[in-house]
């Protein structure tokens, strides 16, 4: 969707989300792992709006959480961009998916945007695939994310709305 009150709405969930992250998440550990809300968005943007939303809205988040994280700057750009391109196609080919399978779906993408950050960051010098805490990391995001994944979802929904009516359009 084109509509500048949809950009908006989505430059507002991220800036929320991003101001969530730095401000309480990453002070929230479960086995020295936080959440990561930005790539919930990420996922959640590519199951509600396709591909091509959730490349734009992964790619935000991925920038927006390059500033905060260390090593390599664009690692998460473009590890949320793919994260969020592959959710949107794997949602794509879903009709009507019931609440499990949208909260399935988000779980196994988080898992997917963790080890491909993870992968991009080692072809870039940053020794993250041999972090053993890795499979630590990717099981708590990727379970926290399932967990959030209905108000997300929501969320998400709310800024794919469009205020004016498609007839009218």
């Amino acid at each position: 969707m084109n509509d500048g009150v949809a950009i908006w709405r989505w430059v507002a969930l991220v800036s929320a989300a991003a101001v969530l992250q730095v401000t309480l998440v990453d002070d929230v550990q479960i086995l020295g792992v936080h959440p990561d809300l930005l790539l919930l968005l990420a996922v959640c943007a590519g199951l509600t709006g396709g591909p091509g939303r959730g490349a734009g809205v992964g790619f935000a988040c991925g920038l927006v959480a390059d500033l905060f994280l260390p090593g390599r700057f664009g690692v998460a750009a473009l590890a949320f961009a793919l994260t969020g391109y592959a959710a949107g196609t794997a949602g794509d080919t879903v009709v009507r998916p019931a609440r499990w399978i949208s909260v399935t779906m988000c779980t196994l993408a988080s898992a997917l945007g963790t080890i491909t950050y993870a992968v991009l960051g080692q072809l870039l010098g940053q020794r993250t695939l041999s972090d053993p805490r890795l499979l630590t990391v990717v099981g708590i995001v990727s379970l926290v994310n399932g967990v959030l994944a209905l108000p997300a979802l929501a969320l998400c929904r709310w800024a794919e709305q469009s205020p004016v009516p498609a007839r009218l359009r």
